[in-house]
């Protein structure tokens, strides 16, 4: 009786131990792109620590992720631009515990259950959102490039396309603001709304709305003046920008604020969604 009491306690000590070994990897924070908040504060500071081009706003904008990738490469780690355990011990110079072995390092037991007693699964490193095992980033996109989405007819006259493009390129330059929508600084959304509405168009304010205007067509389909999408966070249309036409597109991007790129480039390839056809 005595040696199975000891047996139980012994049980319990170590689940406590490996429950509060979880804990200790837990306090680091995850933090990718769109989250804010005193963290993000706090990795852009110490991105400006380490000597990488970022402001800090609270913000993980895209250049906090370029930022993130460069830092991981850099350091050997893999480039996700997703600030995971090991990035923020990276950054922060620390370790994850001291004189505790690392949950990795110990045994996983193949049920949550050790003779009866549940016991904590350990951190995997990233969110369980809804209890989804994570995508790729090309299947993300893959995933979100196949969604139905809502339709509409055309609204842009063919002969206005010239001037809403030419009313966009009067703000290249122009700085990225998050929340912008007047010539102060834009962001993506406010930028493509703002030019509309100069033009007595009234559109949606923000890129996913946006996306839900006009008839889905492929790229060798698109006109000059419809409208282009990104998912640059591989969860929804987070970006978006107008068609000039020969593959180019303005838009305006976090790091350089109102610009033309093209949508052959490697990044905005890879993040591309589709086109809304509304020229009529």
């Amino acid at each position: 009786m005595s040696k199975s009491i000891n047996l139980i306690a012994g049980i319990f000590v170590a689940v406590s131990l490996f429950s509060s070994t979880a804990n200790i990897v837990s306090a680091a924070p995850i933090l990718k792109l769109h989250a804010e908040g005193h963290d993000v504060r706090l990795l852009q500071q110490l991105l400006q620590k380490h000597n990488y081009t970022v402001n800090v706003t609270g913000i993980f904008d895209e250049t906090t992720q370029t930022a993130i990738k460069a830092f991981q490469t850099d350091n050997h780690l893999p480039a996700t631009g997703i600030v995971d355990h090991q990035t923020w011990w990276s950054l922060n110079g620390t370790s994850p515990s001291a004189g505790v072995p690392a949950v990795t390092s110990a045994p996983r037991p193949t049920s949550p259950l050790v003779a009866g007693i549940p016991v904590r699964k350990p951190a995997t490193g990233r969110p369980d959102k809804n209890s989804q095992i994570p995508q790729s980033e090309e299947s993300a996109i893959a995933t979100i490039r196949n969604r139905q989405v809502t339709e509409t007819a055309p609204f842009l006259p063919g002969n206005k396309a010239a001037a809403i493009i030419s009313t966009a390129k009067k703000y290249i330059g122009v700085p990225y603001i998050y929340g912008g929508a007047t010539p102060k600084g834009f962001d993506c959304s406010g930028y493509l709304q703002y030019v509309f509405k100069q033009n007595n168009f009234i559109i949606p304010r923000t890129a996913d709305a946006q996306y839900e205007i006009g008839r889905k067509l492929p790229v060798n389909q698109l006109q000059a003046g419809d409208l282009v999408f990104f998912s640059t966070d591989t969860k929804e249309v987070s970006h978006c920008g107008i068609y000039l036409g020969d593959g180019q597109f303005i838009h305006a991007s976090t790091s350089k604020g109102v610009r033309i790129d093209r949508l052959d480039n490697t990044y905005w390839q890879k993040y591309f969604i589709g086109g809304k056809h509304i020229v009529k």
